[in-house]
């Protein structure tokens, strides 16, 4: 591990080296692009993966880097991409825990659309998403620099991630079509591990506000209120307010400690009930 940047949090060398190269590729005269996917499990530490590279991005090219750079709402990633040059732009669908309905055509054409026109603009695109299949193969296999597959190792110790370059998510890829298996153990480059520093290198606060709205917007008609989307964020609240230790209930179900603050918080965002039975 090597320590980077101003705020002098620790990287993988490796990783440090990938992301030189790719800072190469979109710098000086070059007229390239940069995409990474990076996919994960809920609350395993996609945003923050995405964020510290951002950051280390923005502090060896001196290209801007704050909130404004991060995007839920694919139109508005979209817009500010088309629109401007030399960017990082982080967009982070995986942090609306699936509730978007975009995955299908609509979506993939919408990305494929962006990516043709604005490979000159040499903007470094980090896209965070769920699970790294549900890409069509033109913006995985074609577009992507690099995939990065983050994980907990025993499903216990956050901060892991394996690295997979172009012809090692090709073969990933392709032998989940085959297969169905993801075999990210087999065909990964190298593997490693990464710190938790959000607050240190972004406005969290700005960040989880951006995230609220986001998710506000999602599954709800401001004409008719979404009974079944209000069911479910009630469930999460009663379950945030179980009476176990919350480090072993966001573990047995599959979700990370801020996950299960944010639920708590949901009463107030919605304005149901606290008074709730468990």
């Amino acid at each position: 591990m090597v320590r980077v940047t101003d705020k002098q949090f620790y990287m993988e060398p490796r990783l440090k080296e990938k992301l030189d190269l790719c800072i190469d590729r979109c710098s000086g005269k070059k007229k390239l692009d940069n995409l990474w996917v990076i996919d994960g499990d809920e609350g395993f530490g996609k945003s923050t993966f995405a964020i510290q590279c951002a950051y280390y991005v923005s502090h060896q090219t001196g290209r801007p880097f704050s909130v404004k750079n991060v995007f839920f709402n694919l139109k508005d990633m979209i817009n500010f991409a088309k629109s401007t040059e030399d960017q990082i732009i982080i967009w982070d669908e995986a942090a609306l825990g699936g509730l978007t309905t975009d995955w299908g055509n609509k979506f993939q054409i919408e990305l494929t659309k962006l990516l043709m026109v604005a490979r000159k603009k040499r903007h470094f695109f980090f896209f965070n998403i769920p699970k790294f299949f549900k890409l069509a193969e033109y913006i995985l296999i074609d577009r992507a620099i690099a995939l990065v597959h983050v994980y907990a190792r025993n499903e216990l110790e956050l901060g892991r991630f394996c690295y997979f370059r172009k012809k090692s998510k090709e073969k990933l890829y392709y032998d989940r079509l085959r297969t169905r298996q993801r075999l990210y153990k087999t065909h990964h480059d190298f593997h490693g591990s990464f710190t938790s520093m959000l607050s240190e290198l972004i406005n969290e606060e700005a960040y989880e506000k951006k995230k609220d709205e986001a998710i506000m917007s999602v599954g709800v008609d401001p004409k008719k209120e979404d009974i079944n989307y209000l069911k479910l964020q009630e469930l999460k609240y009663k379950v945030a307010r179980l009476p176990y230790d919350q480090r072993e209930l966001a573990f047995h179900i599959g979700v990370s400690d801020r996950t299960l603050r944010d639920w708590k918080k949901l009463a107030k965002k919605l304005g149901f009930s606290t008074e709730v039975g468990i």
